[in-house]
Order: structure tokens, then sequence, then C-alpha cells
């Protein structure tokens, strides 16, 4: 994966598996972000990119069974102590969440939430820390950001408080910043704003970008890189032009043909859906977990999982998929069963 060749790369997650009892939501996946480069990690709501996106966190219960290795910026995440790395992970990494609402104190001003992190990590006064929370609600386009940091979370409309999730993610200027799916509960255009925002402060920043979503749209528009993940695996990873101009997991290529008919199909028209439903336990069955949804499965499909695997033919480096039968270069997508379209209406 590209990145700034004079630095650790921001993210290295390697065979990593999370298990919750006796179900596991993420199986050995791995995945690289360069420094200063945008990984997309997409998939559908239970696919496991969440449960990876806070392993590298370090910030799933401790029920949770992490296994493989993770490394921020050449920090090996999951072999620190506890203690000491609870201490440096502001340093390491910023989080964006999902729901900001619930993600932010709602005791406590904005400014105050964010001007603790310059107290805490970076040992400076209440009267300078202050200074330093209005700069960075200042750098993320807030207006009279020292009278915004004396309100509180309630207090602000729900692309407000995305907006202080960001300055508080990108305050100490971490190596990697991880982002779950933050412009969901957001309306058209102020995701735009949102995303616009983070594009810009990443290359201001330099920070490596871990971006969790399921709206494929967006991963156009933001990064560099993409994952698609399918059951708790990587099926399917590669630069976003080539994942884009032309997939090879079928899976892959689901997600793309039902955002091309949500852009560009006639009104009224059925729209593309991907028949069936992800499995439960996808490590139960021997074959590949897609192969009940997927138009190419032959009997290879049902007999063993396939690995992820670079993509003969390919032009673009890097591009692998986990399938037995991937799409060639130029092919038209897999055709949809008929099931797998919606009545007219």
């Amino acid at each position: 994966m590209p990145g700034d060749a004079g630095r650790p790369a921001a993210l290295m997650a390697r065979d990593v598996s999370v298990r919750y009892g006796p179900v596991r939501a993420v199986r050995e996946a791995s995945l690289t972000v360069g420094a200063g480069q945008a990984v997309a990690l997409i998939g559908e709501t239970g696919s496991g990119k969440s449960s990876l996106a806070f392993a590298v966190a370090r910030l799933l219960p401790r029920s949770a069974r992490v296994t493989g290795r993770v490394e921020i910026a050449g920090t090996d995440v999951l072999a620190a102590d506890w203690r000491r790395f609870r201490g440096e992970r502001a340093r390491l990494l910023g989080c964006v969440a999902q729901d900001a609402m619930a993600a932010l104190n709602p005791v406590l001003p904005v400014g105050r939430q964010v001007g603790e992190l310059f107290a805490v990590h970076a040992g400076m006064g209440r009267r300078q820390a202050a200074a330093a929370a209005s700069a960075a609600l200042a750098s993320v386009r807030i207006d009279h950001p020292e009278a915004v940091a004396r309100l509180y979370p309630h207090q602000l409309s729900g692309g407000m408080r995305q907006r202080v999730m960001v300055a508080m993610a990108l305050a100490l200027r971490p190596p990697l910043v991880v982002a779950d799916e933050p412009t969901t509960a957001l309306d058209v255009s102020t995701q735009a704003e949102i995303l616009g925002l983070v594009a810009e402060l990443r290359e201001r920043v330099g920070s490596g970008l871990l971006w969790i979503t399921h709206d494929i749209g967006v991963v156009a528009e933001l990064a560099d890189w993409a994952a698609v993940m399918y059951a708790g695996r990587i099926v399917e990873t590669g630069p976003v032009e080539a994942i884009f101009d032309a997939p090879a997991h079928p899976y892959t290529e689901g997600l793309l043909l039902t955002r091309r008919d949500l852009r560009s199909g006639a009104p009224g028209s059925p729209l593309f859906q991907i028949p069936g439903a992800p499995p439960a336990r996808p490590d139960e069955a021997p074959g590949c977990p897609f192969m009940p949804r997927c138009p190419r499965a032959t009997a290879v499909c049902a007999a063993r999982e396939p690995p992820l695997l670079p993509l003969a033919g390919r032009g673009e480096a890097g591009h692998q998929a986990a399938c037995h039968h991937p799409a060639p270069p130029g092919a038209p997508p897999a055709p949809a069963p008929a099931r797998a379209r919606t009545a007219a209406p």
C-alpha cells in the first residue's frame, strides 16, 4: 500500500481475529494503513468491520478475545501494558465515533473536553489548554469557537458535535485516526461537509485514516485504498480505482451494483439486492461463506474457503481477492438472480 516511505506505517494489522465466546467476529484479517493514507473498510452490518477497528484501538470489552498483531506507528498495541497504552492512546490514535452525542460527556462543556487532551497529554496549563481547544475548534470550521467551547453537547447540532469529535481526534496530531461511520446519522449536505473537512485536515496533519463504512459511495470521495469485509474476513482489497473499475469478488460487485442503481437507476425501477443473508456462524462451514449468495459458485466453493491472493493479470499492484472464481478484468458484473431484485412499485 502506498504511503510516506520516510515514516512507519500508521497501522499494520496482521492475522487479527476477534472472538466473542464461541463466535468469531473477525477471522485472520490483515490490513495496512500507510503514513498519511486513507483506507476505507467496507462491509454491511455484522461483517466485523467495527470489531476490527475497536480491536486496533483496544476498545473492545474484556470478554472479547483478540489474537494477532497490531502496530500503530511501530508501537505493538496488543502486547503493550494496558495501563501504559491507555495513557498513550490519545497520542497514537484519534477516534471519531458514529454517535457523537453518546461519545461526548454530556455534563462538561465541549471546550473543556477538547482542552483536557492538551492538559493531560501536552502538559498545558488551564489557560493555555483553553486557547488550544478554541484553536482546535476553529480548525474544524466552527465559527465563534470561544463561545462554542462554553456550550454543552446537547446545545449543538449533530454536525457541530461531529466537528467537535473530529477536532478531538486530530488535536494531538496522532499517526492514525479511526472513524467508525461518523456521517451515518447526518443529512446529506452535512455529510459532504464532514467528508471534505476530514480529507483536508488529514492531509494537513499527515495522519493515516481508517474509515469504517457500509456506504461504498463515500469511499470514492475519501479513500486511496479499500478493503471489503464479509463474514469476518477481508475478501477484497486494493487501490480504490481498481476496485471500482474492476471488482473481482462477487460481493464487491453486488455492493457496486446497488450503488449504481441508487445513483443512476430510472425512477420506479427495481433496485439490485444481493440475495440471501450473511451466515450467522461463517467458521462452521468448510466452504466460502458467500457461496449460498454467489452467482458463480461451484463445487469447489462449497468444499474449501478461498485464501486472499493477488489477482493475476491485473495492472494495479496490491489488488487481491478471496475468491475461487474472481471476475476477469473488464468482465461485466455478475448477473443478478431473479430473487435478488425487488418487485417494481
